[in-house]
């Protein structure tokens, strides 16, 4: 194919394209008065996308046109900047033939060149923290850690020992904000630079500042002061007039629905005096410089929400109990999930045998689990707090943390301490669901026994025939032969028992489903959930045996 040819003949078919000249493997042509250029590849390549940029031009506030030159020429002769046609993955090239990629870029470059005013002004939007981003000063970023969503709030402005810079709304509480680094500690609070979050309710002609058009106190009295447009709702308004300030520095939050998403940018304001006066009037009155900064909102109720997290998890209590492989997994998936609050007991230290199925790594061999767990948890998210006890739980502690949770998780391999503290919890009246969760010697099957003690039901039910005998645990599928065929001893009765990482995750992941549900609706029965390989099957409550000697009927 010759691709030059093949270019040349569709730009041809334009009328309002002139082609004005040739190089290598980019054909320059002429539409409204600019010049631009169509660079093809040279090799044939299904995944590879032409593209246009357009020559030598001044002007730097139309949008999707990027305001960086790309090195075209060898002598940098001429300006040439990108036009960006695509949003990412919205075509497939390699389901393009060369022909369609050719005229799909030019229709989209001569529809982007026909939009209104207003359509610009939408388009600018869309890329409004590039713009921002590029205009800003690079102070490295500052993240944002906001409380109420939506509402105008004042925030606390830090500063790390290494330069970095947040702003935590009051109410925020950060497991690093006492750090110590070299006997200092790590974040010291700014007084000198109160920060104000304000959401925009109306973004009609907020645009972000370009090459040409940088933000000055004009912009910010418009957002605050906007006559045509109320931009700011009126609570927030009304705070900006009881906000005094003395400073000569403040730093703004703003906030922007965008396409159904909402994107938050920052700047340092420079006033002319430190007088006493409301944030209004010197927002009005004094400003001397707008100073736009990168900012990226990293709060854990923003996270949640960007990738779907149940977010009514975030003010619940989880009381954990047990850090072993199987606790240590649903407590990272826990704080991942939306749970920001956990309190674990375990008294074990971490073997180098359990190494490869446990989530906390070689560090903290011989070293405690739950403070191992704690110490690794908090580090993917400063809003995460862990309460880690060493200690095996008993009847004094569980009584005490029952009364503080939200929910009591069981993820302990010995039957026995389980099905003490069963009788616990029904003997308390406990009213907090509790979630009992054991894995089958074998790594093969799994079980999670959701229990309210309100309900028919409990862990002892498992225990129980028909005619209320003890038995094994009838939920169990290996029989004692093979549990003790899958026991590992290493002397003085220890044990362990062989299972791999499989049946972690698989339990895991239900768990997670079964939690999230619980929140959602109160359920009518107590169930039992057993989880193969292949299938997860929910037994109801066929488990309950009226005659249990714990939660059964004695008149029966």
């Amino acid at each position: 194919m010759d691709k030059k040819k093949v270019v040349f003949q569709i730009l041809d078919s334009y009328a309002e394209i002139t082609i004005t000249d040739q190089q290598d493997n980019i054909v320059f042509f002429e539409i409204g008065g600019k010049e631009y250029g169509c660079w093809y590849p040279e090799i044939d390549q299904d995944t590879s996308s032409p593209f246009i940029f357009v020559k030598n031009d001044t002007e730097y506030d139309y949008p999707h046109i990027l305001p960086t030159s790309i090195p075209m020429d060898k002598n940098f002769a001429n300006k040439y900047r990108y036009v960006c046609l695509d949003e990412n993955d919205s075509t497939i090239p390699f389901l393009q033939s060369f022909e369609e990629k050719i005229i799909d870029i030019i229709e989209k470059l001569i529809h982007l060149l026909s939009l209104s005013d207003i359509e610009k002004a939408e388009e600018f939007q869309k890329e409004f923290l590039f713009y921002w981003n590029q205009a800003a000063e690079d102070t490295g970023i500052c993240k944002l850690y906001i409380g109420k969503e939506r509402e105008f709030q004042k925030l606390n402005a830090y500063k790390s020992n290494d330069g970095a810079v947040r702003f935590v709304a009051n109410g925020i509480c950060l497991n690093d904000a006492n750090k110590k680094v070299n006997g200092s500690k790590k974040w010291r609070h700014l007084p000198e630079l109160p920060v104000f979050y304000i959401p925009i309710t109306d973004k009609r002609r907020v645009l972000p500042p370009t090459r040409d058009k940088k933000w000055t106190a004009e912009n910010i009295v418009m957002l605050i002061y906007g006559k045509q447009f109320n931009r700011i709702s009126h609570e927030s308004y009304v705070k900006l007039g009881l906000e005094k300030i003395k400073t000569k520095y403040v730093g703004l939050v703003f906030e922007i629905e965008i396409d159904g998403n909402y994107i938050d940018f920052a700047a340092i304001i420079e006033f002319r005096s430190t007088k006493n006066d409301t944030l209004l009037n010197k927002l009005k009155q004094e400003i001397v410089e707008v100073v736009p900064i990168v900012s990226k909102r990293t709060d854990y109720y923003y996270l949640c929400k960007q990738i779907g997290n149940e977010i009514t998890l975030l003010d619940k209590k989880v009381l954990l109990i047990g850090a072993g492989s199987l606790g240590s997994y649903i407590a990272r998936e826990l704080v991942k999930t939306g749970v920001r609050s956990l309190t674990v007991y375990d008294k074990e230290l971490l073997e180098e045998e359990n190494l490869l199925r446990h989530t906390i790594g070689d560090l903290w061999v011989d070293c405690s689990k739950v403070f191992g767990l704690k110490c690794e948890l908090e580090r993917i998210h400063p809003e995460i707090h862990i309460n880690a006890v060493e200690k095996n739980i008993d009847k004094n502690l569980l009584v005490a943390e029952m009364k503080k949770a939200d929910l009591i998780l069981f993820a302990v391999g010995s039957s026995t301490v389980q099905w003490e503290m069963n009788k616990i919890l029904k003997e308390q009246k406990c009213n907090v669901k509790v979630i009992y969760t054991w894995l089958e010697a074998g790594g093969e099957n799994s079980h999670i026994l959701s229990i309210d003690y309100n309900k028919q039901g409990c862990f002892q039910c498992l225990f129980t025939d028909e005619q209320g005998c003890l038995i094994n645990n009838k939920a169990n599928n290996v029989s004692e032969i093979d549990v003790e065929a899958y026991k590992i001893r290493n002397g003085c009765g220890g044990t362990r028992v062989a299972y791999g990482n499989a049946v972690l995750l698989r339990t895991t992941a239900v768990l997670l489903d079964v939690i999230r549900k619980n929140f959602e609706r109160a359920e009518s029965t107590n169930n039992l959930i057993n989880i193969t390989p292949t299938d997860v099957i929910d037994v109801k409550d066929t488990f309950v045996e009226r005659k249990c000697r714990c939660c059964g009927d004695e008149d029966i």
